[in-house]
């Protein structure tokens, strides 16, 4: 019983992992059940399994999406430096770092916004969060400032048109990270 649970759990990562895979290589329009299924190896009916529907795939793909936010901002976290602006600095090197984890989780929130804006709602309500834990900041308009310079990076990069060199998109992560400590000072 437990073998075979670990099994369904392993298959539904792998059309979750297929469906981000289809997502970024092929873009958000093109995310079919057919798609997802032939790139993650599982019928037709595999997928319908544990995805009984296009929404469905997409809830579980927000979702993920908000959680692979979150461990990168956690991991990100312990590299930062304890003081006021801890948690915006490690939003700014969990989403920007170097390893740009969220590079491919990006595409997800294309494919959610293109597919069924009801959709955002999981994604919506983890930004709110993050607009609470900014408006501790002594300077909230510089707080949001940053915040929306990461989203807007983040959107860039994940729709392939940053016009930034590799020395420029590091030249503006530390300037991110300098008004971050700014904002709580």
């Amino acid at each position: 019983m437990v073998a075979e649970q670990a099994a369904l759990g392993s298959a539904r990562e792998r059309v979750i992992e297929a469906a981000e895979r289809v997502v970024a290589e092929v873009g958000a329009a093109r995310l079919t059940l057919d798609a997802v299924a032939h790139a993650a190896g599982v019928s037709k009916g595999g997928l319908l399994y544990h995805f009984p529907s296009k929404e469905s795939l997409l809830v579980a793909l927000s979702h993920r999406y908000v959680d692979s936010i979150h461990g990168c901002i956690d991991s990100a976290r312990t590299k930062v430096a304890e003081g006021p602006a801890q948690e915006l600095k490690a939003c700014v090197q969990g989403i920007l770092g170097s390893d740009q984890c969220m590079r491919a989780m990006s595409a997800v929130l294309l494919a959610t916004a293109a597919n069924d804006l009801k959709l955002l709602e999981v994604i919506r309500e983890r930004m709110a969060e993050h607009m609470q834990e900014l408006s501790t900041s002594s300077d909230f308009a510089r707080a949001a400032i940053v915040a929306l310079a990461v989203d807007g990076l983040m959107m860039r990069e994940s729709l392939r048109i940053s016009p930034f060199s590799a020395e420029q998109r590091e030249a503006v992560v530390n300037k991110l990270l300098e008004l971050a400590d700014e904002a709580y000072r």
